[in-house]
């Protein structure tokens, strides 16, 4: 039987397309950790003391899902890196961010390096979260002029929280933002 073009029609080449598309996200999981090793390498060699995480959920939170109208970008962690996350958190204030993101299959990936300078500490979290759910986040990031990134262990509690005045690289790409 041949396919007859129409998605998820129970062919072979609807399963491979499928399978591709999977592969496609895999490799840029791979990609994201090996680009959050890089980065913090690098930030080791300069110096800094770097705490560096791959969040086991990653999701873009809306007012209207989060608890207390909180919103942003909630990283959850694994319970084995809360220690070594808030050892540095507590350290630091994290005025700076860098964010690098890229998209592919309507996901998107994201890491998101947390900087103090004055104590060189650096903590870098890296994600991934379908796009389709991230536009009541961006209109609340666009209603208030700000986004949080929000870090949190598997059973909710939440272990810190950062304020971005500028938050148009922590944006999926195509988002209409009103930051500098």
């Amino acid at each position: 039987m041949t396919g007859s073009g129409r998605s998820d029609d129970g062919t072979v080449e609807d399963a491979e397309r499928r399978s591709g598309a999977g592969n496609a996200r895999k490799v840029a999981w791979s990609r994201t950790l090996d680009d959050t090793d890089a980065i913090a390498e690098q930030r080791r060699d300069d110096g800094w003391d770097v705490v560096s995480i791959a969040a086991v959920d990653t999701a873009p939170m809306s007012r209207e899902v989060g608890p207390d109208d909180r919103f942003g970008t909630v990283y959850v962690i694994p319970d084995n890196d809360a220690d070594s996350f808030t050892d540095a958190y507590e350290r630091g204030e994290f005025s700076r961010y860098e964010a690098y993101r890229n998209e592919t299959e309507g996901y998107v990936y994201l890491v998101t390096e947390l900087l103090d300078p004055n104590t060189e500490t650096a903590i870098l979290l890296a994600g991934q979260y379908q796009r389709r759910y991230a536009d009541g986040m961006i209109a609340a990031a666009e209603e208030e002029n700000v986004l949080y990134t929000h870090v949190e262990t598997l059973d909710g509690t939440v272990l810190g929280s950062v304020r971005h005045e500028e938050y148009e690289p922590l944006l999926p790409d195509g988002s209409e933002s009103k930051s500098g």
